[in-house]
């Protein structure tokens, strides 16, 4: 059984205690969320005229890079877009960047003019190019659906996992065990007696416990195999929420497309003999129910 017990959550940010899965499960699911969970990023860019010092495709470059606000309950889905199960128009959103200086300005993100007024950059003070007086900048731009695995522009996010540390006191502090409570500030205290209280493991990540460990001999430290302190951070082209359950839909979608595709081979006896019976390989590709339950973390 798989549990999940939020720790942190803010609109761009989670923090969860994930326990019962093994690491390449785990890992698969921050490989998903890092490279697979889509965003909208311009894509084309149609230069009509641009006499900015920058050029055109150094132009094209800093466009594509801006955080765009990407609702995916108004979008197809990714797999559709990719297949071209759906009209392409549908996948994008036009913009438009008509500029021309007559004293010296700066073109920022909120310059970018939107067919969808809900689609729209990020952080609308991100610095395009400066113009002085006489230059201009006319231009037409695609935001388009994609993944980051094809390119950094559609990254989603940040996600990164390590071991919930177990830390036991086996003996009084010594003088060593002062640094402690500067590496995990409030994590632990050191009563005048030698004794040591840990009050909230969580206040200190794994490899700071690992490091007081080294020069505090009074406590050991080890790890659960199974149970992590998994965190999520969105770059804001949507809400963490919605980040992760995309990132859980695309992953209980790569599992149920891997039985498909074992199911067609066995079905066929193609399957070499003497490696994975019928009732192996369904054990094998087993996916979590949890990994299907849209409200799959609980908060504190």
């Amino acid at each position: 059984m798989v549990l999940v017990k939020v720790i942190e959550k803010s609109d761009l940010y989670m923090k969860a205690v994930v326990d019962g899965i093994t690491p390449p499960l785990i890992n698969a699911l921050r490989r998903v969320f890092i490279s697979d969970v889509p965003v909208l990023a311009i894509d084309e860019v149609i230069i009509l005229d641009n006499t900015s010092v920058l050029y055109d495709e150094v132009l094209a470059h800093r466009l594509s890079m801006i955080p765009i606000k990407t609702d995916l309950k108004k979008l197809p889905k990714i797999e559709e877009c990719e297949q071209e199960l759906v009209d392409p128009s549908l996948c994008q959103v036009r913009f438009e960047l008509n500029v021309e200086a007559k004293e010296p300005v700066v073109v920022y993100g909120r310059d970018l003019k939107s067919d969808d007024p809900e689609v729209r950059p990020v952080y609308e003070d991100v610095p395009i190019v400066k113009l002085v007086p006489g230059q201009k900048i006319v231009l037409e731009a695609y935001a388009k659906l994609g993944r980051a695995r094809n390119h950094a522009k559609w990254q989603a996010g940040l996600a990164a996992y390590y071991y919930y540390p177990k830390v036991s006191v086996v003996d009084k502090a010594n003088d060593k065990c002062m640094a402690c409570t500067e590496i995990c500030n409030g994590a632990l205290e050191i009563k005048d007696d030698g004794s040591i209280m840990i009050h909230d493991v969580l206040k200190c990540t794994f490899n700071k416990w690992k490091t007081c460990e080294q020069v505090c001999s009074a406590l050991k430290v080890d790890w659960d195999e199974n149970k992590y302190v998994f965190w999520v951070e969105s770059f804001g082209n949507m809400p963490v929420e919605d980040m992760v359950r995309e990132g859980f839909r695309i992953l209980k979608g790569k599992f149920q497309e891997l039985v498909s595709e074992l199911e067609l081979e066995l079905s066929r006896g193609q399957a070499p003999s003497g490696e994975l019976t019928t009732e192996e390989t369904e054990k094998a590709t087993q996916v979590p129910e949890e990994f299907g339950e849209e409200e799959s973390f609980t908060e504190e």
